[in-house]
């Protein structure tokens, strides 16, 4: 009761805060990238407030189903809720490191809580396929060893995820936690059985397509 109660507190800070974020309408960005307004960085962080309540909610998963996707679709919200809001390179892994580091200090303080689950490499996967572009890796081609030193020109426009690729971003953020958390609960001592079966295959399908439609959020024009 108590974890449920700390939950239902984070939720309602979370969502009170990014309501009011979202209701100023910006501007959340400030200057070249990464730059960030105060009211930037109040998104971000109420949105890890999200993510914070809705981890303790869906616990430690046991099975692979229902446990793995539903563990992937409450962790995809709040990232894609984020980007939506900012429209910032790399808000999703933000979001996801402000809340991983106090969840990993509390972990260290009290070692009978469990262990957050590995969100960041998902998180990393969901902005890199969201925002990276064939023009970024073109342009610091020039500075590799041996090559003429070009400094490309840098690109004022914000830039808007497509659909296609929020979907895809989704979809692989789905794909890499679940092919990610499995061997984390087996490394801390889970019963390896039910992580090796063909349940888990239908976990990641389902997870894929969860975190997609969820992800495609992310893409959506306010």
């Amino acid at each position: 009761m108590t974890l449920v109660g700390l939950a239902l507190a984070l939720l309602v800070a979370g969502g009170l805060a990014t309501w009011r974020c979202a209701r100023g309408g910006g501007p959340y960005r400030a200057g070249p990238w990464p730059g960030l307004t105060p009211n930037g960085a109040g998104v971000l962080l109420s949105c890890a407030l999200l993510l914070a309540g809705g981890q303790l909610i869906v616990e430690m998963p046991t099975r692979p189903v229902p446990d793995l996707f539903v563990l992937a679709a409450v962790a995809c919200a709040p990232l894609a809720l984020a980007t939506r809001l900012t429209k910032v390179p790399g808000a999703a892994s933000a979001v996801c490191g402000a809340y991983l580091l106090p969840r990993s200090l509390l972990t260290l303080v009290d070692p009978v809580l469990e262990p957050a689950p590995l969100l960041l490499v998902p998180a990393l996967v969901f902005d890199l396929s969201l925002w990276l572009r064939q023009r970024d890796l073109t342009d610091r081609a020039g500075l590799l060893p041996g090559r003429r030193k070009t400094w490309p020109k840098r690109d004022h426009r914000p830039r808007r995820p497509r659909p296609a690729r929020a979907l895809a971003a989704g979809a692989l953020f789905g794909l890499s936690l679940a092919a990610i958390e499995p061997s984390f609960l087996v490394l801390l001592g889970a019963d390896p059985a039910p992580w090796s079966g063909i349940d888990v295959s239908i976990a990641a399908a389902v997870s894929a397509v969860t975190c997609a439609l969820v992800g495609s959020f992310a893409a959506r024009s306010d």
